[in-house]
């Protein structure tokens, strides 16, 4: 491939590319410049139709340029001869409007096109061809030769080296930010993917290892019961039934967990995506109010993701509620999460001396899970909730923790 000067494949290659075909437009709009000034300037121009015709034809050339320049730009690095083809519009323009002034800047920006497409070879190749078509347009132009002065116009040729120098310049400086880029994407995607693999271990050890640890125990005790208490083992036994639920349910989500890509989406398109399916598979409303541009570092958003998973989870066992409501709001300084139901309410109220003891005695073990994820996130977590009038989690976060790792990417969703 003549054109492609080591181009490197992938992430890379496709920013390089987009660099490139951005000064691409950028020289293609500084032509179609020059000829728009100089027709509006130069009464010579107007008045000559051969002239007229031709300026207006390397206008036209480099106007379907700019159009179209994510098809073409590929297919140059591919194929030198339509940049050759380029080469000979600036011939026609140095003919018919001589070679000096604005109509050589135009010949220019293709030898600094050469520089930015490809190998030394090919450029030599391009400006050898430019510097030819000159001396036969220089052949031509006897007053401006006398007018002007032989030795300068001799040495004119030189800016299309200097022009091709720039390009290769250009070139050489795209492709170390394009490497840079990549080489910066993959540290950020290995510490990512170390930073799931810890939270997973973790989060291995901290639910499931411990719920299998409480089944486990509590089935060492359950023949003494059967001998002792039939009732008292009837209780043990419900209770045993229902954390192996519960574990179940924690192992089907790591699996669930370990499936996905590392890096996972923007909060508020997660909350989005999370509503969503629990929407359908529950057969409950369920409205999102995100505000844009909130977003939070990795280990902390998982940990959140999970509180909101089993807040709805909740909702769908124990709530009975028609609707579902889940907001992200905040600033600088905080960052809230509420998910909100309008179901039955808890039977226990938050904020009492043990409610959360009296929860789990009674086989609910999903709120203690979620606040020692929220502290585990840098957060805090309050439950709002009466009987009969719904109940609220909401997870919070000041200072730093909701200041980091803003996202642009969030979206709102409005149902």
């Amino acid at each position: 491939m003549v054109g492609d000067a080591g181009l490197p494949g992938g992430t890379m290659r496709s920013s390089l590319e987009t660099r490139i075909g951005l000064t691409f437009v950028l020289l293609m709009q500084v032509r179609v410049l020059v000829v728009g000034i100089t027709v509006l300037i130069d009464p010579k121009a107007r008045a000559d139709f051969r002239e007229l015709w031709v300026l207006a034809a390397a206008a036209l050339v480099s106007g379907v340029a700019l159009m179209g320049w994510e098809r073409l730009v590929p297919r140059l690095f591919d194929q030198p001869a339509l940049l050759a083809f380029d080469v000979l519009i600036g011939y026609a323009v140095l003919a018919v409007g001589g070679i000096i002034g604005p109509y050589f800047l135009v010949t220019v920006v293709a030898a600094g096109l050469a520089g930015l497409l490809y190998r030394w070879p090919a450029v030599l190749l391009l400006c050898t061809q430019q510097t030819v078509l000159y001396y036969v347009a220089l052949s031509q132009s006897w007053e401006e030769r006398k007018a002007v002065g032989l030795t300068l116009l001799l040495a004119m040729p030189s800016f299309y080296a200097v022009g091709a120098l720039v390009g290769g310049v250009l070139r050489r400086l795209f492709h170390e930010q394009a490497a840079a880029e990549e080489a910066r994407w993959r540290s950020d995607a290995q510490a990512l993917a170390a930073a799931e693999r810890s939270r997973l271990a973790r989060e291995m050890h901290d639910s499931l290892t411990g719920t299998l640890s409480g089944i486990a125990l509590a089935s060492t005790g359950l023949p003494a019961w059967i001998r002792k208490s039939p009732d008292r083992a009837e209780v043990e036994a419900q209770r045993i039934a229902a954390a192996a639920q519960v574990a179940a349910r924690q192992a089907r989500e790591l699996i669930s967990e370990l499936r996905e890509d590392a890096v996972q989406h923007p909060l508020g398109v997660a909350i989005d995506e999370i509503a969503a399916e629990w929407e359908r598979s529950a057969g409950v409303p369920v409205r999102t109010r995100v505000q844009d541009g909130i977003d939070l570092p990795l280990s902390a958003r998982h940990e959140t993701l999970a509180i909101v998973k089993e807040a709805l989870e909740n909702v769908g066992r124990h709530a009975g509620a028609s609707s579902v409501e889940i907001s992200v709001a905040g600033d600088r300084d905080w960052l809230e999460i509420c998910v909100r139901d309008d179901g039955h309410g808890l039977p226990v109220r938050p904020g009492g001396e043990g409610w959360l003891d009296a929860l789990s005695g009674a086989g609910h073990y999903g709120l203690l899970g979620m606040h020692e994820r929220a502290r585990r996130a840098g957060g805090e977590l309050i439950v709002d909730s009466m009987p009969g009038t719904g109940t609220g989690v909401t997870i919070r976060f000041a200072g730093e923790d909701a200041a980091g790792g803003r996202a642009a990417l969030t979206r709102r969703r409005d149902r």
